[in-house]
C-alpha cells in the first residue's frame, strides 16, 4: 500500500465523537486511494513529511496523532477498514496530556504553538509503542461513519465498543445546534472533561469517514 494511503487510514481509524449504532450498515470494501488521498488532505493540511516527526507547532491540527498511528504500526490494523469515526485530539491535547503525566518538566509553560516533536518524543520514550497504539484505536468506531447530526439525533446516552475492545460511552447534553453538548466518557473516572468541540464535529468528511475534533485525548485502561 502506497504510504499516503496508508496514512489515511491509520489516521481515519486512529484517532472522533459519535453514536456508531445510529449509522447505516457500512460499506464493504476498503476506502477508495482517491477517497484515502481526500480524507489525508484535509485532516493534516500541514503534515507534509510522512517520515520525519512533524513539528509545524499549529497547537490546533492533526499532525501528532498522524505521526503516532504511523509510528506504533496502527496502519496496518486499521486500513482495511471498510468505514470510520474518528474522534481526534488536536496537538494541544497531547500536549496537554505529556504536561499532567510530568514528562515536560516541572516548570512547562503552555504558549501559542505546541513543540509536536518534544511531545510526541516524550509520550512514547514514558509509554511504549503499544500503549500509545492502545490509545490511538480507543478513538476508533471501526465500521461506521457516523455525522454529528446523527449523534445529537440518537439517544442522550449509549456505550461504544471502540477499535481497542474498551467501552466508550456517549451522552447527549444538548441538541441544539447552536450549542450541541456531545461529553464522552473514557477510563480516566473524570466527567464533563472530554466533548466534542463545536467547531470541530464533522470537521473531516468523505463518503465512508468522518471526523470530530475533541478536547482532549481519550485515556482507555492501559
Amino acid at each position: 500500500m502506497r504510504l499516503p494511503r496508508r496514512i489515511a487510514a491509520v489516521v481515519a481509524g486512529t484517532a472522533l465523537a459519535a453514536g456508531a449504532v445510529l449509522a447505516a450498515a457500512p460499506s464493504a470494501n476498503a476506502l477508495s486511494a482517491p477517497e484515502t488521498s481526500s480524507f489525508l488532505g484535509q485532516l493534516t493540511k500541514t503534515y507534509n513529511d510522512p517520515v520525519a516527526t512533524p513539528n509545524d507547532k499549529n497547537p490546533y491540527d492533526f499532525d501528532i496523532v498522524t505521526f503516532a498511528a504511523l509510528a506504533t504500526g496502527a496502519d496496518k490494523t486499521l486500513a482495511s477498514l471498510p468505514a470510520f469515526t474518528l474522534f481526534a485530539p488536536n496537538d494541544r491535547a497531547f500536549e496537554v496530556l505529556a504536561n499532567k503525566l510530568g514528562l515536560l518538566g516541572p516548570n512547562y509553560r503552555y504558549g501559542a504553538t505546541v513543540d509536536e516533536k518534544a511531545v510526541t518524543l516524550a509520550l512514547v520514550k514514558a509509554l511504549g509503542v503499544d500503549k500509545i497504539r492502545q490509545v490511538l484505536l480507543y478513538h476508533v468506531l471501526a465500521g461506521a461513519r457516523v455525522t454529528g447530526s446523527q449523534v445529537l439525533s440518537g439517544p442522550f446516552y449509549q456505550r461504544l465498543t471502540m477499535a481497542s475492545g474498551q467501552k466508550l460511552s456517549v451522552t447527549v447534553l444538548s441538541r441544539s445546534a447552536a450549542f450541541p453538548v456531545i461529553i464522552l466518557g473514557d477510563k480516566d473516572g473524570r466527567w464533563l472533561n472530554d466533548y466534542v468541540v463545536k467547531s470541530k464535529i464533522d470537521v473531516v468528511k468523505t463518503p465512508n469517514a468522518v471526523v470530530h475534533g475533541i478536547s482532549d485525548v481519550l485515556l482507555p485502561t492501559l
